[in-house]
């Protein structure tokens, strides 16, 4: 699945669910690479920069 792809499907998921949202999605592309895409929808970037740093912050913690 190219990136294009996944990000509309991210996008049209969001919608989707009619609700104010944010997501980030990392897949593996192939053998050595791996892909990332987001998709935000009416969520004020103070709150979506809180989310990912929430999330950065347990990614950390959890393989370290």
């Amino acid at each position: 699945m190219q990136q294009d792809d996944i990000q509309q499907r991210l996008d049209d998921f969001l919608a989707e669910l009619g609700i104010p949202g944010f997501m980030i999605f990392g897949w593996k592309k192939s053998e050595d690479e791996f892909g990332v895409a987001s998709s935000y929808r009416d969520v004020p970037a103070p709150a979506a920069i809180k989310g990912v740093s929430w999330a950065l912050n347990d990614l950390i913690n959890k393989t370290m």
